[in-house]
């Protein structure tokens, strides 16, 4: 999504104009300079599906991938929301993002890995926290009888007792309108 507002830096980085935001910050331009949501260049690159050179480049070039936007989400939530990929997941934290922060929400990237069904990017996530010393004791999913998805995690702090169920005790059940196996 291209913003309708915001500097021409954000544009052009929304665009995938590579030579454009390279110009751009050879001139000048603030590279973490936000719009009115609060979305910087970086978090532009995040959203867009398989961009690792704009975001390695941007990264290159001083952007902090730890500003949130005005909803808190940071971006490395903002590439897990968008499904941009494992490589983008990992340059963004081999330049200090961090796979634990949430946002007003309370949801992490690893949360949004989990939605978004992106099996390899959580297990780059997942694999970070452990190397920074914080282990996901648990990741759970649940559909309200709405259909509303609800997921959360815990780091280093158990979940209370009733939450917490053994793998014998796990019911797999069928979504209504969908036949059982």
């Amino acid at each position: 999504m291209i913003p309708a507002e915001g500097s021409a830096l954000l544009r052009a980085v929304s665009q995938g104009k590579f030579r454009l935001t390279r110009l751009l910050l050879e001139g000048g331009a603030y590279i973490n300079e936000g719009n009115a949501a609060g979305t910087t260049p970086l978090m532009a690159a995040c959203r867009a599906p398989e961009q690792p050179r704009m975001v390695r480049y941007l990264l290159e070039n001083g952007a902090d991938p730890n500003i949130p936007d005005k909803a808190g989400k940071t971006a490395l939530m903002h590439a897990c929301a968008e499904r941009a990929g494992p490589a983008v997941a990992t340059i963004l934290l081999a330049h200090g993002a961090d796979p634990s922060a949430r946002d007003y929400a309370g949801s992490s990237a690893l949360v949004y890995a989990l939605e978004r069904g992106d099996r390899e990017t959580l297990q780059v996530l997942l694999d970070a926290c452990r190397e920074r010393g914080r282990d996901v004791i648990i990741i759970t999913s649940a559909t309200s009888p709405r259909g509303t998805k609800t997921t959360r995690q815990y780091l280093n702090s158990p979940p209370s007792p009733a939450l917490c169920a053994s793998p014998s005790q796990v019911q797999n059940r069928p979504r209504p309108g969908q036949r059982g196996n």
